[in-house]
């Protein structure tokens, strides 16, 4: 039996928006070389041994049909000098394709799209994909990692603004 909650989707978006979460660029590659460039907050890693990451795409999402049916994916930890890469992703109604034009991307592992400069970057395939609710948890094991040395922070997201988190004080 489902309840009715006792609040609205907007009050839930803002209280959600006070957890200040990192920002990732998702690329994809299907068999056939269509390809997905779409911007991901909701991004975390699962496991070491193997090791896996996951995001989560709504599942009106124009890049969802390329998603689900990607051979290849590679998630990218976008610093915070790279919040135009995010703005570009974020735009609807242009197609993969678009949004990877004039970003010099590089072909990675099974030719998924490669985005350069970015602090860091992790590849693989889609382990599971998980529907709940309105949204689909792509499980992801990682095969490939990047790691660019960088002293500018990653790119950040708080209450519907992209932010820079404090530099690291251990550096």
């Amino acid at each position: 039996m489902t309840t009715e909650p006792l609040f609205d989707s907007g009050d839930f978006r803002k209280v959600c928006g006070h957890f200040p979460t990192g920002v990732t660029a998702v690329t994809a590659r299907t068999a056939d070389g269509r390809v997905a460039a779409l911007t991901v907050n909701s991004f975390t890693s699962v496991s070491l041994e193997p090791a896996k990451v996951l995001f989560c795409l709504a599942t009106t999402s124009s890049s969802y049909p390329v998603l689900a049916e990607a051979e290849r994916i590679a998630i990218h930890i976008l610093g915070a000098d790279q919040e135009d890469i995010a703005r570009r992703f974020a735009t609807s109604g242009l197609s993969g394709t678009d949004k990877l034009d004039g970003i010099g991307w590089t072909p990675g592992p099974d030719g998924v799209p490669l985005i350069p400069g970015t602090p860091a970057v992790l590849a693989g395939r889609t382990d599971q994909a998980i529907s709940s609710g309105d949204h689909i948890i792509f499980l992801v094991d990682v095969d490939h990692v990047g790691l660019k040395e960088s002293s500018t922070p990653a790119l950040s997201f708080y209450r519907g603004r992209f932010s820079a988190p404090v530099a690291d004080l251990a550096e």
